[in-house]
């Protein structure tokens, strides 16, 4: 900095604040892209958990488990394993 001309320091701070405005502006965005990247991994998760617990109470529904314990195996309501009971 101490070898630069007062033009070229001029540009040099002038860098200095675009740069600083761009992390104020992009740190918030980043911020909120990160989050909604884990949300949807989080929602990922979760979505593979219940077509996992679906397949359980298929299988259990096929081999003629009662509705009750195929419900309390797979923590599924009762309901939900009806509905599969149909289709």
């Amino acid at each position: 900095y101490a070898n630069l001309n007062e033009s070229e320091q001029a540009q040099y701070e002038q860098r200095l604040q675009q740069s600083s405005h761009k992390e104020v502006i992009m740190g918030p965005v980043q911020q909120a892209v990160e989050k909604s990247m884990q949300q949807g991994i989080e929602q990922g998760r979760e979505e593979g958990k219940q077509e996992k617990a679906i397949e359980i109470a298929r299988t259990l529904l096929n081999k003629g488990m009662d509705i009750g314990e195929v419900s309390e195996i797979s923590r599924l309501s009762e309901q939900e394993i009806r509905k599969l009971s149909v289709h």
